[in-house]
């Protein structure tokens, strides 16, 4: 294998024009690959889920299909990148691709490229579930890694409550 090979195989070539969706909550921007999202629609409320953790809003039916819809925002304070924004209203859902069958509250999204020459910095905690950050619009922006979303929601908690179990002396 070549130099320029084993390079390659660590940091693969970016593809130039990639589509990305912008979305915006609570104030700040994030994004995810077009490829990745499946649909966005009107903002449905969801159901809460009991004992779920703050990233998680609750369930929302979406083209027939349950989604469990997080708040990108939260993620971002949860992972120790505290953010003081104002809470806003949800206008969208943006669904996701994948087994896991997310999705994510925003206030609003906007189709866009990145662009070959668009810098990608790492992302500024590894507990946050992001690709890294790019500059758009003279804003910081989150490119979101989907794979990762569901277990940087779930951190810190139990997936299963443990039951009592009756215990003879």
């Amino acid at each position: 294998m070549s130099e320029q090979e084993g390079r390659n195989a660590v940091n693969p070539p970016r593809e130039e024009g990639r589509a990305i969706l912008l979305l915006r909550a609570r104030g700040l921007a994030f994004a995810v690959y077009a490829d990745e999202c499946e649909c966005v629609t009107p903002w449905a409320e969801p159901a809460p889920l009991p004992h779920a953790p703050a990233p998680v809003l609750g369930v929302a039916s979406v083209r027939g299909k349950m989604r469990t819809v997080l708040d990108p925002s939260r993620l971002l304070e949860a992972s120790g990148l505290g953010h003081e924004s104002p809470a806003a209203a949800h206008a969208f859902i943006a669904s996701l691709a994948g087994d896991e069958q997310l999705a994510l509250a925003c206030e609003s999204t906007a189709p866009a490229t990145l662009d070959a020459d668009d810098h990608i910095s790492p992302p500024d905690s590894p507990a946050f579930p992001a690709r890294g950050t790019f500059q758009h619009g003279g804003e910081t922006v989150h490119l979101l890694d989907p794979a990762r979303l569901f277990e940087a929601a779930m951190s810190g908690t139990e997936r299963r409550r443990q039951r009592a179990v009756n215990r003879e002396p």
